[in-house]
């Protein structure tokens, strides 16, 4: 009896199974229609952001992640920066060393634009044609991508995402984003 409950104690199921997290960098094209100023943004983005996921079975995950994102324009120190954050949850299964993914992050985040029209980022005078604009939004950004695992507590992972932009008057440059991360698992 006393062996019985003692091995029945010992198979109670852990409420956490682990966890992930890690450092990512991305980029991708982006497209952005500032209609106030009748500016249409395109271009290369890049930046960095990371994220922290608990483990809630053997296929769930919630957690926390942030990133930043720069496009820049017109060759003059102009630009528009993303940053968003938000509560993340995916589904993944383990398939010998690869980990495919599937999720969506909830959030919100700020939208900044520099944009300057005439004028040289190289002096010291006083740019005549300039704006400068910070708007906040909500965040929907779903994803999807896949982990190889080097070890069980070392993954590389891939991921692409879109981020979705909800706001009274917000322009935040859109379009797919290619990551590439380290990712420490336990």
């Amino acid at each position: 009896m006393i062996i019985q409950t003692s091995a029945s104690a010992q198979e109670k199921k852990k409420f956490i199974k682990g966890y992930d997290g890690g450092m990512m960098v991305h980029t991708g094209y982006v497209t952005n229609s500032v209609s106030p100023l009748s500016y249409y943004a395109e271009g290369p983005t890049f930046g960095i952001g990371g994220l922290v996921k608990l483990r809630f079975s053997d296929h769930f995950r919630n957690g926390f992640e942030g990133y930043i994102s720069t496009i820049g324009q017109m060759d003059n120190g102009s630009y528009s920066k993303v940053f968003w954050s938000g509560s993340t949850f995916d589904f993944f299964w383990e398939k010998g060393k690869w980990m495919p993914y599937v999720g969506l992050t909830t959030g919100g985040g700020t939208v900044t634009h520099f944009l300057m029209f005439e004028g040289d980022k190289h002096d010291w005078v006083s740019e005549p044609i300039s704006y400068f604009n910070k708007k906040a939004f909500f965040a929907i950004d779903p994803y999807l991508g896949c982990d190889y695992c080097l070890s069980d507590a070392m993954h590389l992972t891939m991921r692409f995402d879109y981020l979705f932009a909800v706001g009274k008057d917000v322009h935040v440059p859109q379009g797919p984003r290619l990551y590439f991360g380290f990712i420490f698992s336990h």
